[in-house]
């Protein structure tokens, strides 16, 4: 399975939008639902967590000192909210990739 977090957490900053292709288009939607799932979907520690694992480039052992929390702890939230954010994206992900099919055939 491929590991949404992972792909989209890192390159989501470093898109750019100057072109119509199927992977263009594959990460500007995960980048549009991503947000919504780390809203909506994770708790306020998971998010916490992911957030500042990746955005914030921290490291586990930074997290916990920072949120007084056990290093053990916080890879829970980042393992737990990966797992989460890689299921939604999954079926986002297969979703927007049917369309794009349809979408080419039409054409």
């Amino acid at each position: 399975m491929i590991d949404f977090v992972e792909e989209y957490m890192t390159d989501i900053n470093n898109y750019e939008d100057n072109g119509f292709d199927e992977q263009r288009i594959l990460i500007k939607a995960m980048s549009k639902v991503l947000p919504m799932i780390i809203k909506n979907e994770l708790t306020e520690r998971q998010n916490l967590c992911l957030r500042m694992f990746y955005v914030f480039g921290k490291s586990q052992v930074e997290i916990a000192r920072e949120l007084k929390l056990s290093q053990p702890t916080v890879s829970r939230h980042i393992k737990s909210a990966k797992d989460i954010v890689n299921k939604f994206l999954s079926y986002s992900f297969y979703s927007v990739k049917q369309a794009n099919e349809q979408w080419l055939k039409m054409e």
